[in-house]
């Protein structure tokens, strides 16, 4: 009986092996080798630019303080007090505009009385010149008269500058600040009445280091920020080196000046400097073809239906583009999509990408 079992189990166990080598050879023969009519795997499509050209600028960073091309803190040349206040704080007034005037009475007779006295002084001097010609008066009296008309000249050239002195009158065009005075307080030459700037043209002082020295000079172009005016550059120039570099923190004043026709910038205002000291054109490519393995920045080329792998140097990034100082030809084709596919020597599909333009968002209106 055992003997019959042992018989029955070995059965079992040659027909399961049979089984298992019959079904192994159908799967393998399912999943045998393409049809030779598929052949070689299809070149992956790829997207390829060319080089742009773009402008690159060396350039050094700076804050920098506004002001006016010309500011005056006014005050009066002569104390008194005030009979008529002629502006309003924020006024444009004109060079020569009276602004304050003071209490004139006494010096308007002052003046009176010399011009008095120069008239009777010109008449007696006309007197003793016309005795001096007849030969009726002596060369002595002649000189009298002569030095009394001087002398009344002078007074009455005084009494004039004196009586000038009780009006304030604004050394040039500008914008007049503010001020506290009212009209019949008595001030002196001491009392401030208010300021005066000329915002045609806005100067702006800053610093860089001493080592730029040799690249710097009169005319290079200053590129200006503020943040009461985001989003809006302002162009200006240099028009002053200092001629000594800062003992304390080897520094070197500049000084930049800025057109500013609309008024946009004030005196005292902080400003971001940016200093172009030198342009150049290169070619550049998107950020996103680059590759970086180690010291090394490789871009992927389309060459002939095949991608090449070449290492180039970069220089300043700008927009999205980086420079490419060596290493690519201005005709190359550099692949821009599927990177993470492509390996060098692979079989691509190249086509150019088309440019994409977003449109920028509407800015505010006002403020440039």
């Amino acid at each position: 009986m055992r003997a019959v079992k042992a018989v029955l189990g070995l059965v079992v166990v040659l027909a399961a092996g049979m089984g298992g080598l019959y079904l192994t050879e159908r799967l393998l023969a399912a999943s045998g080798p393409a049809p030779a009519a598929q052949g070689a795997a299809a070149p992956l499509r790829v997207e390829t630019v060319a080089p742009e050209i773009v402008t690159f600028a060396d350039a050094v960073t700076a804050v920098g303080t506004a002001r006016a091309w010309r500011a005056v803190d006014l005050a009066s040349e002569s104390s008194g007090r005030i009979s008529r206040i002629a502006f309003r704080p924020g006024d444009r007034v004109e060079k020569g505009a009276v602004l304050v005037e003071l209490d004139s009475r006494a010096e308007a007779a002052d003046l009176k009385a010399a011009d008095a006295t120069l008239a009777e002084a010109q008449a007696a001097f006309d007197r003793q010149q016309s005795l001096n010609r007849s030969g009726s008066a002596s060369d002595a009296a002649y000189q009298t008269a002569r030095a009394a008309l001087l002398r009344a000249e002078a007074e009455r050239d005084r009494a004039l500058v004196a009586l000038e002195d009780r009006s304030l009158r604004a050394p040039f065009a500008g914008i007049v600040g503010l001020s506290d005075l009212v009209e019949g307080q008595v001030i002196d030459t001491t009392t401030p009445i208010a300021t005066l700037d000329d915002l045609s043209v806005i100067e702006v002082d800053f610093g860089v280091p001493e080592i730029l020295l040799p690249r710097l000079e009169r005319g290079q172009r200053v590129e200006l920020t503020s943040a009461a005016w985001p989003g809006r550059v302002f162009m200006g120039e240099i028009s002053r080196i200092d001629s000594r570099v800062d003992a304390a923190t080897r520094s070197l004043a500049l000084r930049a000046e800025i057109g500013n026709d609309d008024r946009a910038l004030a005196g005292g205002m902080f400003l971001q400097v940016r200093l172009v000291l030198g342009e150049r054109q290169r070619p550049a490519v998107p950020e996103n073809a680059l590759t970086v393995e180690g010291d090394r920045t490789l871009v992927m080329l389309a060459e002939g239906g095949t991608a090449r792998q070449v290492d180039i140097a970069t220089g300043q990034q700008r927009n999205g583009l980086v420079e490419v100082v060596s290493g690519l030809s201005p005709s190359a084709r550099v692949i821009v999509t599927n990177l993470h596919r492509v390996s060098d020597g692979a079989a691509v599909e190249a086509v150019a990408q088309e440019r994409r333009v977003d449109a920028a968002p509407p800015g505010p209106e006002g403020g440039g």
